[in-house]
């Protein structure tokens, strides 16, 4: 599809507006004419319901607060795991909640515990989270990294002894409300089986990078394996196959069946295997794990991080990394951030080879997403708006959930988190 002539009449800034518009447009014509899936689609696929966004957070805060966690610390991470399902990311959404409460309840993670600081420049620190919630941690690191930035131009803080943190996009996001660069990398227990190995030996290591244009941004949020392990976790609550080339078997081999993937097998790095470049996804996994883990201290790095369930009997000791950058401290007046726009409305307006699929720029997804949630409530899978009524019941606080999820049958068992069993 050629690019629109219009388009190039617009100020840089009115044309990414225009062109979020049209590719939020053609991609929903796309998936309603059937074309190619995206791993997206896969795991919002199936009947779903919507819910207030307001409603949920107090709801999964509820749920957190009963299995442990002190409420402002129990509303701070619930916003994290609603967040995720508002940009369409199930797989660290409320799909999360019974792991961090099952986590909460086996006394796996300290919910009192507030970060401190092990070391400090004037542009870095590390931080210990005392085994604390990942998103208390998260956030006493991101602030101090933000002003740190805005203080001498960069700022870069990692933290050891913390816990899974959710999407790393909302880490970033809060840098970039102050018109800052933000990046934020974790490592995780190892689901990566890397290049010519036969077991796990890295996280799902994520890469997450967020810049300020105008009007729009630019939001890279991508973990270093094939897909998450969340969204494996999804296709098995839903009890569908998960498509070629996302994970393997305990054997090496591919499989299509999540089951095989959780419970002995893992992903492939970005790229796939060797003959498609997967050494490449493989060796940004390990750029991570050097940052978050070795750089900040961590007791286990890679192929020794405990498994990330919750009978592993110990602190898991996750790291964490964040940079900030000041644009305006190297190029002044605005200039980065109107380059940035013009570039972002260059990209979208590239030809197209097929006229359903737009050619979009990281973030769009999620912003047409988080428009949806905003207008029609946020969109949960019909199995885990199950899971989580399951949840609160057990733990006693099922008239916090809203209507759609209340009102769901009771007698019906949704399958569980898989590391939670």
């Amino acid at each position: 599809m050629a690019p629109s002539p219009w388009l190039s009449l617009l100020t840089p800034s009115l044309a990414a507006l225009a062109g979020v518009a049209l590719g939020i447009f053609l991609e929903r014509s796309r998936r309603a004419k059937g074309s190619r899936q995206s791993s997206r689609d896969v795991v919002n696929s199936g009947e779903d319901l919507r819910v207030e966004r307001g409603e949920l957070e107090a709801a999964v805060a509820a749920c957190l607060e009963a299995a442990g966690a002190p409420k402002p610390k129990a509303n701070l991470v619930a916003r994290v795991l609603v967040a995720a399902d508002c940009r369409g990311i199930p797989s660290h959404g409320v799909n999360r909640t019974e792991m961090y409460c099952g986590e909460l309840r086996a006394g796996l993670i300290n919910p009192d515990a507030m970060p401190r600081l092990s070391s400090e420049t004037v542009s870095t620190a590390n931080v210990d989270g005392l085994n604390g919630l990942g998103a208390v941690v998260s956030e006493f690191a991101m602030q101090l990294c933000i002003r740190k930035a805005k203080a001498s131009g960069i700022g870069l803080v990692v933290c050891h002894n913390s816990n899974h943190f959710g999407i790393a996009g909302f880490w970033s996001e809060l840098a970039l409300k102050e018109g800052l660069i933000g990046f934020a990398f974790t490592n995780t227990s190892p689901f990566l089986v890397p290049t010519r190995a036969c077991r796990r030996a890295g996280g799902t290591n994520p890469i997450s990078c967020y810049c300020p244009g105008t009007r729009d941004s630019f939001q890279l949020d991508m973990a270093t394996s094939t897909v998450p392990v969340g969204k494996i976790e999804v296709c098995h609550r839903k009890e569908q196959e998960i498509p070629p080339g996302w994970g393997v078997d305990r054997a090496g081999a591919p499989t299509n069946k999540p089951t095989e993937v959780l419970a002995g097998g893992g992903l492939t790095p970005v790229g796939g295997h060797e003959e498609t470049a997967g050494y490449k996804g493989y060796g940004l996994n390990m750029m991570v794990e050097i940052l978050c883990a070795v750089l900040s201290g961590c007791k286990d790095v890679g192929p020794d991080v405990p498994p990330w369930r919750v009978d592993r009997g110990r602190p898991v000791d996750y790291g964490h990394c964040f940079m900030c950058i000041d644009p305006e401290k190297i190029l002044p007046e605005g200039e980065f951030q109107a380059k940035l726009s013009a570039y972002l409305a260059r990209m979208r307006g590239l030809s197209a080879a097929d006229a359903a699929l737009p050619v979009l720029v990281p973030g769009d997804p999620e912003s047409a997403e988080e428009l949806a949630a905003e207008k029609h409530g946020v969109r949960l899978n019909i199995q885990v708006a199950q899971g989580l009524r399951n949840l609160s019941q057990d733990l006693g606080c099922l008239q916090t959930m809203p209507a759609p999820i209340r009102d769901l049958p009771q007698n019906v068992m949704a399958p569980r988190h898989p590391h939670t069993v």
